[in-house]
């Protein structure tokens, strides 16, 4: 009897994804994870980020008006760019048991994610998300936050992408006001 070679695929694919499942762990606290203290992780790479030499190519949208500009990485304005990264500390006492810890590995190609999600929905972040390479090094970090009540919205993603770039989305919403929207897009790139 000869298969379908779409049955064959389907059938891989599905094998694949049910292994990837059962072989995702979750971690009961948030502590015991390597990543979680992601203040240092930033203060690392706003280091490294000033001994690498990259240019800082900075487009900044504030409700579609545009500007960019090209800098020199120095400490007060990497601090200033990573800061809504480093103010994102899940390991406070308080949050000992507000995540969930879930550990996906991809087993094609070695890296994995780990993903803390919050508990309940007035937990600030509500997900991060942390890309690892085969090594273990983080290669990428998106965080969630937002805040909605009847008068105020607030949402921020945030990403990184390890000595490569930055992304801030910010849109904020106030009752009877026009809604304000910052996108910044940093791109590293080696001088030329």
């Amino acid at each position: 009897m000869k298969i379908n070679p779409y049955r064959r695929l389907y059938i891989a694919l599905t094998a694949i994804t049910l292994l990837a499942c059962n072989t995702g762990r979750q971690q009961p606290a948030i502590h015991n994870s390597t990543h979680s203290d992601l203040k240092a992780y930033f203060e690392k790479e706003a280091s490294q980020l000033q001994q690498s030499g990259l240019q800082l190519h900075k487009t900044v949208a504030l409700n579609g008006q545009r500007d960019s500009t090209t800098l020199a990485p120095d400490s007060t304005q990497l601090h200033h760019l990573l800061k809504p990264f480093m103010d994102v500390d899940i390991n406070k006492p308080s949050l000992q048991d507000a995540y969930r810890t879930d550990t996906i590995p991809d087993l094609i190609n070695g890296s994995s994610s780990v993903m803390y999600t919050a508990r309940e929905p007035g937990t600030s972040p509500q997900q991060i998300i942390l890309n690892l390479d085969r090594e273990g090094r983080i290669a990428t970090v998106n965080i969630h936050k937002s805040t909605r009540n009847l008068v105020y919205e607030y949402q921020q993603n945030l990403f990184y992408q390890h000595l490569k770039s930055i992304r801030i989305t910010t849109l904020q919403k106030i009752a009877f006001l026009q809604p304000r929207e910052l996108d910044v897009k940093v791109l590293m790139a080696p001088k030329n």
